[in-house]
């Protein structure tokens, strides 16, 4: 998109002029550059008769191309513009705002005008309540025309929260913060072309103690297929991890060891979770820290270092751990080696058959006459 393609409006596409909600609802969200674009086409639009260059909108509202094209996408994103593009043409087709009621209904919306304005002026731009009985009547009754069943519509952008809200109570499921967690949860719907219950499942998946973790949905979303080759019993690791929730993979190892869960260890596959690790990570986490400690007991300090390591390298998968843990297991043996004495030998250096002579020549010039001298000492009889 360049300052000299061309744009055109679609025929008859007819907007109100009207732009009370656009400012009380929609410009403290999008922001005063993408309100002045909506109002640059209600003052221009010319139901398709003309084409117009980008530039004159760049000229007309003094700001740059990128300024521009961000404006544009919030207004898609908004469903206030459906933008068409064939061969560097651009056409544009203008939706009016949504009323009060609709935009408020809508929970994401709701949320995002919140955080800009504050709860207490959300709240004093609401419809007020109706009261009585509403009075009903179907076109058939008073018109002759067929009768049809009616179909709802619903925004694109509308995240159905209350269908959303049913299913938690029903798994008692709950929110750490439903305000903030309600965007995380519509941009993952957005970003995936998700139902509210498609996005549901992998909410109630990744959960941690029944409370929601769009932290772990964004590991789990964030997962790539790992490439490596793997040992027999690498491989086995990894299958017992994917297979099982932390809390059964713990239970699994103290059984073993004839042990019985503690209140400390469950707080630390919680601490675990807090920081993000999937259920996966966190088991391979877990045979580590009891192979490298013989106990009955998980050694809490050692797991949630190894946790924190592997949070800020973002691993989020059970292959990506194992071949962390082969790495961590390669440095330490070479440390070993390292610090380990070199046998002592009588025999010189230069005798190696790979012995290589470093010596520089201005040394090797010193040494020479050195051994000159003491040649000549010997030659008069050591005097």
């Amino acid at each position: 998109m360049k300052p000299n393609d061309s744009f055109s409006f679609v025929k008859n596409n007819i907007v109100s002029k009207d732009t009370s909600n656009l400012v009380r609802l929609y410009l403290p969200i999008l922001g005063i550059e993408a309100t002045m674009v909506y109002q640059y086409f209600l003052a221009f639009g010319d139901n398709g008769e003309g084409i117009f260059h980008f530039s004159h909108i760049l000229n007309h509202l003094n700001f740059g191309m990128d300024r521009l094209k961000q404006a544009l996408d919030l207004l898609v994103a908004f469903d206030l513009l459906d933008w068409y593009e064939v061969d560097s043409q651009h056409r544009f087709f203008l939706r009016e705002p949504l009323s009060a009621r609709e935009f408020l209904e809508n929970a994401v919306y709701r949320r995002l005008l919140e955080k800009k304005i504050g709860e207490i002026a959300v709240e004093s731009l609401l419809v007020g309540s109706l009261e009585g009985e509403k009075r009903t009547l179907k076109l058939s009754q008073l018109m002759d025309v067929p009768s049809v069943a009616s179909v709802p519509t619903t925004s694109t952008n509308d995240f159905d929260i209350n269908h959303f809200k049913e299913l938690m109570a029903r798994d008692f499921l709950r929110f750490k913060d439903e305000k903030e967690d309600l965007l995380a949860l519509f941009a993952i719907a957005d970003q995936k072309s998700w139902t509210w219950y498609e996005t549901y499942l992998l909410a109630k998946e990744t959960a941690v103690g029944q409370v929601i973790s769009v932290q772990r949905m964004a590991q789990k979303l964030n997962q790539v297929k790992v490439i490596a080759e793997f040992s027999s019993q690498e491989k086995i690791v990894i299958d017992e991890a994917k297979s099982k929730s932390s809390i059964e993979f713990l239970a699994e190892i103290k059984e073993i060891r004839r042990g019985t869960i503690v209140q400390s260890e469950r707080k630390c596959l919680e601490d675990m979770a807090d920081l993000g690790l999937l259920d996966e990570v966190i088991n391979v986490i877990l045979l580590l820290t009891f192979n490298v400690e013989n106990s009955a007991n998980l050694a809490i300090q050692y797991a949630m270092k190894v946790a924190n390591d592997f949070a800020y390298q973002r691993i989020n998968s059970a292959e990506a751990a194992v071949l962390r843990i082969r790495e961590r297991n390669q440095k330490v043996k070479e440390r070993k080696e390292k610090r380990q004495p070199q046998p002592q030998t009588n025999v010189p250096k230069w005798s190696n058959p790979d012995y290589k002579n470093e010596t520089s020549k201005e040394r090797q010039a010193e040494l020479e006459e050195q051994k000159r001298r003491l040649l000549a000492k010997l030659d008069q009889g050591g005097e």
